[in-house]
């Protein structure tokens, strides 16, 4: 008998599961529903959901069809189930999705990095393979994932990535680098936590050009300074000193 995915879930979970897989803006083109496209949190859409009956059916059916597609790959199945991981004969899009999943869902603390994160990557052949169902590529989703508000948080996954052969300058979504410093400028502008900079010094040791830009223009750097992020600056301007000296002599 099929598993109703709706059995024994609160609408909070729901919500928080939706909006942990997609983020808001997915979300609200996914299921146009006002409290998801107007200063969305899981609070209001609480609010708005429980009493507009319409919009809280529109959901729980997009709810129903993303815990389909996840019950669907094996290790996601096994994952949610509280199972060990079987990866011998999965297919590396599987493999990728369920590795996207867990940087969505899961924490990555080092005892996750271990049992789920590790094992699942060294199944992957092709770190920089992007498969059409994820939203940005495995890198970039990483690098986003590794930037909790408070307390610390684990490099192993993004560091095993580069070494891996994960492009630091790769241009599809959002040039990593450039990324990384948005989020940090966030999370210091906000008041979440102190700048850190071991992603940042991560993709810089891996090859990121600092010189790299957006379709905008953007660079690293200039981001930095629009944050204030000193030390980020500091370290930018070293690489891009001894890149020119590099040139120069050669």
């Amino acid at each position: 008998m099929t598993r109703d995915p709706l059995h024994g879930v609160t609408l909070e979970r729901i919500v928080t599961h939706l909006f942990e897989e997609y983020g808001w803006d997915e979300l609200a083109r996914r299921v146009p529903v006002r409290c998801f496209q107007s200063n969305p949190s899981v609070t209001s859409s609480l609010k708005f959901l429980r009493k507009t009956p319409w919009a809280r059916e529109q959901v729980e059916r997009e709810y129903a069809r993303l815990v389909r597609r996840e019950d669907a790959n094996p290790v996601i199945a096994a994952l949610k189930r509280g199972q060990p991981l079987h990866l011998t004969g999965v297919s590396q899009t599987r493999l990728h999705g369920a590795l996207g999943w867990m940087l969505r869902h899961i924490e990555q603390s080092a005892v996750n990095l271990k049992l789920y994160f590790l094992p699942t990557l060294a199944a992957i052949g092709d770190v920089n393979f992007w498969p059409e169902a994820e939203l940005r590529p495995l890198l970039s989703l990483a690098i986003e994932r590794a930037q909790p508000g408070v307390g610390d948080y684990e490099t192993g996954l993004i560091a095993e990535l580069l070494r891996r052969g994960a492009d630091p300058n790769d241009g599809r979504y959002w040039p990593p680098l450039l990324h990384t410093v948005d989020l940090e400028g966030e999370a210091y502008r906000s008041g979440r936590r102190a700048p850190r900079n071991d992603v940042l010094d991560l993709l810089l040791t891996h090859g990121a050009d600092p010189h790299i830009t957006d379709a905008r223009g953007h660079t690293a750097r200039s981001i930095a300074q629009a944050y204030g992020l000193k030390a980020a600056l500091h370290r930018l301007d070293a690489v891009a000193v001894k890149g020119a000296g590099a040139r120069t002599s050669s």
